[in-house]
């Protein structure tokens, strides 16, 4: 969500001082922020991510339990997949809300600081 609205609030902010951009330098604009904006997101999702199963995979460690064994326990399982889709849907969020708002922001029929037609 917080990466959706960094891109939307940029590419609103251009339409409203640029009322004349081209729906392809929007589009290419909203995709420039997307991808500077992501990689702090990313890292700050899978460190909240591994935060949660950190713990309980170094108690295994310490017991001596086998990476393999962790991986495969029915409790961990989820949360790795869970960090992989995470992951993926915040990869894919940059580049379809640019996609969207590009659409939105310039068929809507509101352009410029006033927001009159």
């Amino acid at each position: 969500m917080d990466l959706g609205m960094d891109v939307s609030a940029g590419m609103r902010e251009l339409v409203y001082h640029k009322p004349d951009i081209s729906r392809r330098e929007l589009l290419a604009s909203g995709l420039r922020i997307g991808k500077s904006v992501v990689g702090t997101m990313s890292t700050t999702l899978l460190l909240a991510y591994c935060g949660g199963y950190l713990t309980l995979m170094m108690s295994f460690q310490a017991e001596g339990v086998l990476m393999t064994d962790i991986l495969n326990y029915p409790y961990m399982v989820p949360e790795i997949v869970k960090t992989l889709v995470g992951s993926i849907g915040l990869v894919l969020v940059a580049p379809l809300t640019a996609l969207v708002g590009c659409w939105l922001m310039k068929y809507s029929g509101k352009t410029g600081k006033s927001g009159e037609k």
